[in-house]
């Protein structure tokens, strides 16, 4: 058996080579390749080297678990939903190559689970590497919608500034041709992570090309955070900022999460102008999205 530095060496080569992949061609088969290569690494050292740690999950109608490593017990891999996560590997190296044809519940798994195995592998050997997650989690988001759109995203955004253009980088712009909506696609971890700049993107966006011409489309992980001490898991919602970006700063067309937090679930109910789903549900109304009038 390789040992865990051994372990960590590969995750991090498999973790490049996806890098290099996604930016020459983030829709392409070498990008979807290099994907399962990495989630199927990660599961199986996870589940070759590490235990599951049950938490006390203070979220209602939630039950989580981590990852830990026998020779440090203490250290802790994120959150992982068990109603999500998927532990057998071979059913989802099959269901990969099926992704675009999977509905409801499976998907759901499928993908929960290529989300989280690579971070959580990684928080076993350094919990504060919030780079590398970040990176994996919007290469996946990206690649994803590129597959479903059918095109590889720009990250930059040219625009009209007085008598100059002006080039901002954002996450991901998809330009889907003049007869069809464009994306706007921020991807976050959590949305403690800076969200407020997706907001701010879309404003620009439609501020510049006229509201319309670009939807937005946020999509995170889950808002859970873990007190290691305590072994706890809560979620952190901010829903009055959420309402005030909604109303006053820019709209969002959708909000999809991982692991939707019920807070905001109640907040998109109370409000029609917040429209909030659990990611899979892109793959059922990728054609009602790109009709919405923003």
């Amino acid at each position: 058996m390789a040992s865990n530095k051994n372990i960590r060496n590969a995750l991090t080569q498999e973790y490049r080579a996806l890098k290099k992949a996604a930016q020459g061609d983030l829709r392409g088969s070498k990008t979807a390749d290099r994907l399962l290569c990495l989630i199927l690494s990660s599961l199986r050292f996870l589940k070759a080297k590490a235990t599951k740690v049950t938490l006390v999950s203070q979220v209602k109608n939630k039950q989580y678990f981590s990852f830990a490593l026998e020779t440090k017990k203490d250290l802790l891999s994120r959150p992982i939903n068990e109603a999500f996560f998927e532990n057998d590997i071979a059913r989802i190296e099959k269901q990969w190559s099926e992704l675009l044809n999977l509905k409801g519940a499976v998907l759901a798994r499928l993908l929960y689970t290529a989300a989280v195995s690579f971070c959580a592998a990684i928080d076993l050997f350094d919990r504060n590497n919030k780079k590398e997650p970040a990176t994996y989690f919007e290469i996946l988001v990206g690649h994803l919608f590129a597959r479903v759109l059918g095109t590889n995203p720009q990250k930059k955004a040219a625009v009209p500034l007085d008598s100059k253009t002006v080039k901002l980088t954002m996450d991901f712009l998809f330009e889907l041709g003049p007869k069809r909506k464009n994306i706007h696609l921020p991807v976050k971890m959590s949305t403690r992570e800076r969200v407020v700049q997706a907001w701010a993107h879309q404003r620009i966006l439609d501020a510049s090309f006229g509201k319309g011409k670009y939807l937005g489309v946020l999509v995170v992980f889950s808002e859970t955070k873990l007190d290691l001490k305590k072994r706890e898991v809560i979620e952190i919602c901010v829903p009055e900022q959420w309402l005030a970006y909604q109303t006053l700063i820019a709209r969002m067309e959708r909000i999809y999460y991982f692991d939707v937090p019920k807070r905001y679930l109640d907040l998109a109910a109370a409000h029609s102008i917040i429209v909030l789903k659990n990611f899979h549900l892109f793959f059922e109304e990728t054609k009602e999205v790109l009709a919405a009038q923003s």
